[in-house]
């Protein structure tokens, strides 16, 4: 047993995180905006600290309570950092290097001050880079892409990592990169908006993005977490990805699903290029609020990742993600 500070408790991996956290038979005191729904988190008792990722008063007044549970109970102190902004519309850039860069300064300074020995922070795919095909894979040892420069979620998702693997004394910090994630939860996720934008509209699907997307399930991402919180290695990242689809392969699973059998059409790299640009234009005239100019971007990258690292060393073994989307469509269809 140990105490755990979690951040972004009530989030789609926060909270799936919290119940595995539980289930391991560790006391969870989670870290908490005072607007958040605390329902959202668990199954059992969570230990509440009203606090934001830019306030490191509040943040130290979180981290030493729960040390000082600790201390009571004679256990360890360790946390999981999950708190971010996950934006792409222009003009957030602000609210996110307030939050997931800052933000991750001041957790770990909190944590550190009390005497946490292992911090994980929950980083993405995103701040590692892209591969440069859809045929090809990259690791953990990727280096970072100068394209990806021209979205503010990548680039502050990025720094707040390099700040997590600096040194930080004693304290050793471990950081995991899920890839897009999936399946049933009490938040409605990004992406399972995406899916019931594609079975709610499917002349979306009929044409395809040029990307790639390195998918996983949201119980697997929690399960690597925990795994990484107990085995990982000081200062290394692990990759929490189970399958690399093209993105047209994964519309024509949601299709099939709904019962609409059809082959996707790719937009061709330089075409979707030249989309980009427009989408910049009409931006400037008036902000988009999903389809924005850097998510278009993103989408015509390839995010495609190999997990070996943590299959290796934390002994991670995620569920096919075929029956992840299956579950998901199943889930999104019955609410």
């Amino acid at each position: 047993m140990s105490v755990v500070i979690v951040s972004g408790a009530t989030g789609f991996v926060g909270s799936a995180l919290v119940r595995v956290l539980q289930e391991n038979g560790d006391e969870v005191h989670a870290i908490v905006r005072a607007s958040s729904d605390r329902g959202l988190a668990g199954g059992g008792e969570v230990r509440w600290h009203t606090g934001d990722m830019s306030d490191s008063a509040s943040l130290d007044r979180a981290a030493e309570a729960a040390r000082e549970r600790a201390d009571e109970l004679g256990v360890a102190c360790l946390a999981v950092h999950g708190a971010a902004v996950i934006s792409y519309r222009t003009g957030d850039r602000e609210l996110q290097q307030r939050v997931n860069v800052e933000g991750t300064r001041a957790f770990l300074a909190a944590c550190r001050k009390v005497g946490v020995t292992r911090v994980v922070h929950v980083s993405s795919v995103v701040a590692v880079g892209v591969a440069e095909s859809a045929t090809s894979v990259v690791d953990e040892q990727a280096v970072y892409n100068a394209e990806l420069g021209a979205c503010d979620y990548t680039d502050t998702k990025r720094e707040a990592e390099l700040i997590a693997l600096s040194d930080h004394g004693d304290m050793n910090v471990v950081v995991v990169n899920p890839g897009a994630i999936y399946g049933p939860a009490r938040v409605l996720s990004n992406t399972s908006r995406f899916l019931e934008t594609l079975r709610l509209h499917p002349a979306v699907g009929r044409v395809a993005p040029p990307g790639s997307l390195s998918c996983v399930g949201v119980s697997d991402v929690a399960d690597g977490i925990l795994l990484a919180l107990q085995k990982g290695v000081a200062g290394r990242r692990y990759l929490l990805t189970e399958s690399n689809l093209r993105l047209s392969e994964l519309y024509e699973r949601v299709a099939s699903f709904h019962g609409q059998r059809r082959q996707t059409r790719v937009v061709p790299p330089f075409l979707w290029r030249m989309f980009v640009a427009a989408s910049r234009g009409l931006d400037r005239v008036k902000s988009a609020e999903f389809a924005t100019p850097q998510a278009l971007n993103l989408l015509g990258t390839h995010f495609r990742f190999s997990s070996d690292r943590a299959r290796s060393e934390l002994g991670w073994r995620p569920t096919p993600f075929a029956e992840v989307l299956q579950e998901t469509l199943v889930w999104l269809k019955s609410r």
